[in-house]
Formats: structure tokens, C-alpha cells, sequence
């Protein structure tokens, strides 16, 4: 009967009354009217795509527990109800909207008035189904998650970019706080955030815990009230930040960037949400018309220690749960950057200083048993030098440093 429509009712004259207006509509369904009792169980077994469960007074626990086994039903997740009043009810049908019902009709409802929200349910579970299906299909090739049916980390970056191209937003980026992500998974987050925002905002996984979402057409107040929101629905143990930022007039892989920036102040704060805004032209470390060496020195140690710092602590915290039996150190300070690695086999360091205005300098030596197994030296460019680049550094060093103490 999976083409079928199923009315729960135990009123023989509202059976008769509704299965005239259903014959009605169109002669291909298949109506069956079912008791009360054990419904449930005959649901599931019919599949319909459509239930018109008839409430009466006093029965609303048993509606509402009814609800709840539809929406856990995968089978029965695109099926829509219809509640039909005996007498209408406010409260009942408020707690039945919250349980996922897809309209409500009264029994003197007119029949062009029953006619066209049967139609409509109708055709919203025709849409429901085939957008489930395209679901289906992009789970296969795994664009999107099966668990919560959110974009994947490797198309993340490539939907969100494409959709700032044909239209404005705030872009979010949010993340657990570093001392509660052995607490929390990025799935349990994720479920909890999806069912906080609208199905029109786009979602998906990014790298280290982190969790990129698109608001459509958004201003940033809005969005501050969203993650408040998603705050709230957490368990106080666990505690969130996030770096957001409109994108009315940037370019997104510029958002991403600020928005990243942002997200790693926050989480040196804990529990913070931080707008970013892009730096203005006169502000930039690396502007054609500074002409003092000294402060063009002073602003790029300023610029490389906010990125830095918070990468530095960031990473120190992440290994420290991955990293058993080794001792992890990091220090920023006066223009020089160390990570150090360090256990019964050797240590590793990561250092990195700028000791002019134009380069950089990155050494990296892994000293283990006694040998040094490998010593590099990078000199880059200031301004080719970001966050991202800097982070993908460090992550080889890691794990160059895992091979050899192994």
C-alpha cells in the first residue's frame, strides 16, 4: 500500500465522511481507515504516504507517542500526517506540530479546504522522497555524511564557494573547545546544530573538529543568536566557539581565512564567538608605503604571533590526547616560535623565526637515539605565509616525528 492514504479513526460516520472526500481526489490511491488500537504497527506495515489520524479527547499521549515512533521509523520518515480535529485544540496541535506533523484539519472544514491540504501533503511527501533519494545517491558517492546527511569534508570548502558566488551570507566556522573535544564528537555536534538551523543553511565537516556552516541572505546578528542558540541546546559540559563573518563584499576563500582566525582567538578565550572583520588597507603589515623598517618589523612580529600563538596552543592540545608517554612544549615570544616533541626515543623541534620584515625562516630537526635523522631549513616569503600554510608545516613535522619514534 505504499502509494496508499490511511485514515485512524474509530467513528464509523467520520470514516464514511472522509473516504468520500478521498475517492474524490484522485482514483489511483488506496484508502483503508484502521482503528486506534495497535496502529502503529499497522502503519509500518503499510507504509502509506499519507495518515489522517482523527483525534479525539483524551487521547493525546497516545497521539504524540504515535508521532514519535513515525519520525524514528526510517520507512515511515517521509510519510506526512494529517491531524483532523474533533473539536479543535490549540495546545494539542502545538505539541503535535513539535512531534512533526505535516497539517491539521477540523471536521467541519469545507471540502475544497480538505481537498487541497490532502493535495498538498501529498505533494510534499512526493518531494520529501525524491529529495531523499538524491540524498541516497550522494551518500554512495560521498559527498554527504549517512549519519547526518551534511556535506563531507572533502566538498565542504567547494558547496560553500560555489553558493557565495550567487549569493550573500555570513560564514560560521565552530568548533568544540580544546579541553572537551575527548568528550564530544563532531557527529554529536553536528546533529545537535542541524537541528537548530534552517534546512536552507548549508552545513558540512572541515578538518580538526571543525564545523563550516553558510547562512543564506544573513546578516551577523542574526547568526551570533543562532550560535547562542546552539550553545544552549548543548550540555554545560560541552562548550563551543566560533568565528563568523558577512560576506557581502569578500571573497570566500578571504572569509574562510578571517573566519579561521577568528575561530582560534575564540578558542584561546573558550566558550567565545568572535565576529571578524577584514583588516582595512591601512592596517595591513604589508603595505607598499610603510617606510619605517622598524615598525614594518614590529607589525609582522604583532601579525605572525596572533597566528602563531593560538595555532601553536591549538595543535599542543589536540596531540597531547594522540601523543601517549611524549611531552609537548611550545613557546612564542620576541619574535621566535618553538614546538617541541620530546620522549624516552628523542626529541623533534619546530622552530620558526622572523627576524626581518620580508622572511621567514622555518628550521625543523628530529634528533632521535642520538642521531639526527633529518634537518630542514624553509625560508619563505611574509606575505605568502598564512595560517593555513603554517599549519600544514607543522602537521609533517608531526608526523614525521611519529614515524621515527616508532
Amino acid at each position: 500500500m505504499q502509494n496508499g492514504i490511511v485514515l485512524i479513526t474509530d467513528n464509523e460516520k467520520t470514516e464514511l465522511a472522509v473516504k468520500n472526500k478521498i475517492l474524490l481526489l484522485r482514483n489511483t490511491d488506496v484508502f483503508e481507515s484502521i482503528r486506534h488500537d495497535y496502529c502503529f504497527d499497522k502503519v509500518k506495515e503499510k507504509i502509506p504516504r499519507l495518515v489522517i489520524y482523527h483525534y479525539c479527547s483524551n487521547n493525546e499521549e497516545y497521539l504524540l507517542n504515535f508521532l514519535q515512533k513515525v519520525n524514528q521509523t526510517n520507512v515511515l520518515k517521509n510519510t506526512s500526517v494529517i491531524l483532523l480535529f474533533e473539536e479543535f485544540d490549540e495546545n494539542v496541535l502545538c505539541n503535535a506540530f513539535e512531534k512533526g506533523i505535516t497539517d491539521f484539519l477540523t471536521e467541519d472544514s469545507t471540502e475544497t479546504e480538505f481537498t487541497i491540504r490532502v493535495l498538498w501533503s501529498l505533494k510534499k511527501q512526493e518531494k520529501t522522497s525524491e529529495t531523499e533519494n538524491i540524498k541516497d545517491i550522494l551518500t554512495q558517492l560521498k559527498i554527504i555524511d549517512k549519519t547526518n546527511r551534511v556535506y563531507t569534508e572533502n566538498y565542504t570548502y567547494t558547496i560553500l564557494k560555489e553558493e557565495s558566488k550567487n549569493n550573500w551570507g555570513t560564514f560560521a566556522v565552530i568548533a568544540p573547545d580544546i579541553n572537551i573535544r575527548s568528550k564530544i564528537s563532531p557527529e554529536t555536534l553536528m546533529h545537535t546544530i542541524k537541528n537548530i538551523v534552517r534546512a536552507c543553511d548549508i552545513l558540512g565537516y572541515a578538518s580538526e573538529y571543525k564545523i563550516y556552516l553558510w547562512f543564506k541572505n544573513t546578516p551577523k546578528e542574526d547568526v551570533l543568536k543562532i550560535l547562542e542558540k546552539i550553545q544552549k541546546a548543548l550540555t554545560q559540559d560541552f562548550k563551543i566557539s566560533a568565528g563568523y563573518i558577512e560576506t557581502k563584499n569578500i571573497e570566500f576563500d578571504k572569509a574562510e581565512e578571517l573566519a579561521n582566525k577568528a575561530l582560534s582567538k575564540a578558542l584561546l578565550k573558550n566558550n567565545t564567538f568572535l565576529y571578524a572583520q577584514e583588516p582595512k588597507k591601512n592596517e595591513l603589515i604589508n603595505r607598499v608605503n610603510i617606510k619605517n623598517f622598524k615598525e614594518r618589523k614590529k607589525n609582522l612580529a604583532k601579525h605572525l604571533d596572533s597566528i602563531i600563538s593560538p595555532l601553536f596552543y591549538r595543535t599542543q592540545k589536540i596531540y597531547e590526547e594522540k601523543l601517549f608517554e611524549t611531552k609537548i612544549s611550545q613557546n612564542v615570544s620576541d619574535g621566535k616560535g618553538l614546538f617541541k616533541l620530546e620522549n624516552q626515543k628523542g626529541q623533534s623541534t619546530f622552530s620558526i623565526t622572523y627576524p626581518g620584515y620580508t622572511k621567514i625562516n622555518i628550521e625543523i630537526i628530529h634528533n632521535i637515539k642520538g642521531h639526527d635523522l633529518k634537518a630542514e631549513k624553509i625560508h619563505t616569503d611574509a606575505d605568502e605565509l598564512d595560517e593555513k600554510k603554517l599549519e600544514q608545516f607543522l602537521s609533517s613535522f608531526i608526523k614525521d616525528f611519529q614515524i621515527y619514534t616508532k
